[in-house]
């Protein structure tokens, strides 16, 4: 394997990695990967990958030139004992390079993978199953990242101010179950929130609940955790699983099981367009 396709492929890769989180962070697309505090660095990161791409082109430039002059002081230091082993040495190079070979393809394939998939929009793409899995969380102690200052400007369905029902995210109604001013600003007013529809199949005797979702992330999307509300609709629902909804109604913050929890009461629930940032920190 020569060395100009070793450069090649590192101008490559990095090109690439360079212009695809330029092309995030312009189109503003990184705040569905990472938190906003990381979104800076990250696009600093983005153009040094650029400059290290040029830099490594620059090499494949002064190759010929280096490798001219190595050429040429190595072959006044050739031995007759290194022209004898030269069969020798050779089958074994040819060998180490084939493997060298598939390495250098595995190793590229596997730099490429996350740029696939972020190209194919799956990279934030969570299921029910997900969220099943890693649980719907409910008490803010476990995410103690947490900030109780959520804003409602993320959202695409949130009525403008004076419209009517006032704009509320997931994480304010959690915080309010802990706190009880909080919980009186909120209480018995009518609100608007958007999240994702996760049926429950637990807890639900009458059928006329949900949960409303939204992923909460301290670094990146690879740490999102569900957070969620109960929601109460004697309604009947045909909505698609982790599909976006608005719901309007009012909160309320009950005792169940021993405990205080938080649901919203629903007068109307519609599909919702996803909204631009779908992560809460």
């Amino acid at each position: 394997m020569s060395l100009r396709i070793f450069i090649l492929r590192d101008a490559l890769l990095l090109t690439l990695w360079g212009t695809m989180i330029l092309w995030l962070s312009l189109t503003k697309q990184l705040a569905t990967y990472l938190h906003p505090a990381l979104q800076p660095y990250t696009t600093a990161a983005g153009i040094i990958f650029l400059l290290l791409a040029i830099f490594r082109v620059r090499s494949l430039m002064v190759l010929p030139k280096l490798q001219q002059h190595h050429h040429h002081d190595g072959c006044c230091s050739h031995s007759h004992h290194g022209e004898e082993n030269h069969g020798h040495e050779g089958h074994h190079v040819h060998d180490s390079l084939g493997v060298g070979s598939l390495a250098l393809i595995g190793k590229t394939l596997l730099l490429l993978l996350p740029l696939a998939v972020i190209v194919s929009g799956k990279a934030t793409a969570y299921s029910v199953t997900t969220v099943q899995n890693r649980g719907v969380v409910g008490d803010l102690s476990k995410l103690p990242a947490a900030n109780a200052a959520a804003s409602a400007a993320t959202s695409t369905c949130a009525s403008p101010s004076g419209a009517g029902a006032m704009p509320l995210q997931i994480i304010d109604m959690l915080y309010a179950i802990q706190m009880p001013s909080y919980r009186e600003e909120f209480e018995g007013k009518e609100v608007e929130m958007i999240g994702q529809y996760v049926p429950m199949v637990t807890g639900n005797p009458k059928g006329d609940r949900f949960q409303a979702v939204r992923m909460f992330i301290t670094c990146c999307a690879a740490d999102a955790k569900p957070v969620g509300v109960i929601v109460h609709y004697p309604q009947r629902l045909t909505m698609p699983e982790m599909g976006w909804v608005k719901i309007t109604g009012k909160p309320t913050f009950p005792m169940e099981g021993g405990r205080r929890t938080a649901i919203l009461e629903a007068t109307k629930v519609e599909p919702c367009p996803a909204p631009s940032e779908p992560f809460v920190y």
